[in-house]
């Protein structure tokens, strides 16, 4: 087990000693989003940029939400959103946010449509 800080190193020294189970972190969307070199950005959840808005479903409403947890500061002014590929009430705020704040005036729709996926995929905190 890879230890990210000397203080995560620490507690897992002392659970050890102390004869806890350590198991590692499970896995992020920051840990696991990175640059592909044709699309830009990929949590590789999907490739595409295929239409999304709420009632949307399926592996690009994921890639949106992954990319707007792994990418973006929303974690901490909305919290992480579930990536469960259900385009709902979370997901449409969450990227109504990233439009207003990461995107042109006037691109607020709650829609992900050719310029949001183009922002989501070029935007890094």
């Amino acid at each position: 087990m890879r230890a990210r800080t000397p203080l995560a190193l620490l507690a897992v020294t002392a659970a050890l000693f102390a004869g806890a189970a350590v198991t590692a972190p499970a896995a992020t969307a920051a840990d696991t989003c990175h640059t592909q070199s044709t699309i830009g950005l990929t949590c590789h959840y999907h490739y595409g940029n295929q239409w999304a808005e709420r009632g949307s479903v399926g592996n690009h409403v994921r890639e949106i939400q992954a990319l707007i947890n792994g990418t973006t500061d929303y974690r901490q002014v909305g919290g992480r959103l579930a990536v469960d590929g259900r385009f709902g009430p979370a997901t449409e705020t969450a990227v109504r946010w990233f439009q207003r704040n990461h995107m042109a005036a006037g691109s607020v729709d709650g829609v992900v449509g050719p310029n949001t996926w183009r922002a989501l995929r070029g935007y890094r905190v």
